[in-house]
């Protein structure tokens, strides 16, 4: 028999109630479901010893639309005799990683010679057409749009096709990617002048035109 001492002497030490009642590690919930599954407890030298967590990790990369270094369309083109029929292309290339819309804005609405006030009768504005064609890469359909110039000055309230400045849901739509492929291009051109007035006399007849692009999803 042991002595009511050596009992005493034999309680529980600090390390008996930890090692006999567990530590807890770690508790899970998941939410939404249900609280009897989704709590999962790990002991110290128990079982299990500890948890192992799934966490799902997702990410995506924007899309992201601009032109390839040094192939924006850029340059001048000399006419000529400003009754006189003309055409020019200026090609360009595109980076563009999704679907993506282009849209043209005309400085002046048309050839304008500014130096000069007309009389009645006359006109200080020639308008010409611009032409924009837009080509992706492999499967995606090519599409190309016509615009007078008087259209694509920004007050003008006239609509067209791809008056900019382009936003997602205002441009020429090419509905896919197009990224270092050839065959886009802007077109100015004009059959011989045949406007109701007669254009006045002047060393320059000049416009500037900007194109523009936005992704759109």
């Amino acid at each position: 028999m042991i002595s009511r001492a050596r009992r005493s002497e034999r309680g529980l030490r600090p390390l008996d109630w930890l090692v006999g009642g567990g530590v807890v590690v770690l508790a899970v919930f998941a939410a939404g479901a249900d609280l009897a599954q989704a709590q999962v407890t790990a002991y110290a030298g128990g079982s299990p010893s500890n948890i192992v967590l799934s966490i799902p990790v997702t990410a995506s990369v924007g899309g992201r639309c601009g032109f390839a270094p040094g192939m924006a369309p850029n340059g001048s083109t000399n006419v000529g005799e400003v009754n006189n029929a003309f055409s020019a292309d200026f090609p360009f290339t595109l980076e563009c990683t999704v679907p993506f819309r282009a849209a043209v804005i005309s400085q002046n609405g048309g050839l304008l010679a500014s130096s000069v006030t007309p009389p009645t009768g006359y006109t200080n504005l020639a308008p010409y057409q611009v032409d924009l064609n837009l080509v992706g890469d492999v499967g995606v359909t090519p599409v190309s749009g016509a615009c007078d110039t008087g259209d694509l000055k920004t007050s003008s309230g006239a609509t067209c096709t791809f008056k900019g400045p382009a936003t997602a849901s205002q441009g020429l739509r090419l509905n896919g990617s197009s990224y270092d492929v050839s065959g886009s291009y802007l077109r100015v051109s004009r059959a011989a002048y045949a406007g109701p007035q007669i254009l006045a006399a002047a060393n320059v007849y000049a416009d500037s035109l900007t194109v523009t692009l936005s992704v759109s999803p």
